[in-house]
């Protein structure tokens, strides 16, 4: 999206000629470990009370399958926002539908 004072403004269009890459770079494994660690001590502490919300990143990212293991190994119920409505099977039985508000 552009913020509408600026759907007026000229710009160059030299970038245009140089394609989008969609590669995934790999993680640094060091940070990528820090990560994992810091999200399973987080998880701990939540106890039962974790929920996942899936948004279009999983989608735009391709993740649903990565997504969809973690979601069968832990067992956690899982929403979707509108926008990633599609990134988890509706048939899969902890999936809550689409919510577009917690409370």
């Amino acid at each position: 999206m552009l913020p509408t004072d600026l759907v007026y403004d000229r710009i160059p269009r030299g970038q245009l000629d140089s394609p989008l890459t969609t590669r995934v770079l790999p993680n640094d494994p060091s940070v990528e470990s820090f990560v994992i660690d810091e999200v399973v001590t987080l998880l701990d502490k939540a106890g039962p009370d974790v929920v996942v919300l899936v948004d279009a990143c999983a989608i735009r990212y391709h993740l649903q399958d990565e997504l969809f293991e973690f979601l069968q190994r832990t067992g956690f119920p899982v929403y979707s926002a509108p926008m990633g409505k599609s990134a988890v099977p509706e048939n899969y039985e902890r999936y809550g539908g689409v919510r577009s508000r917690f409370l």
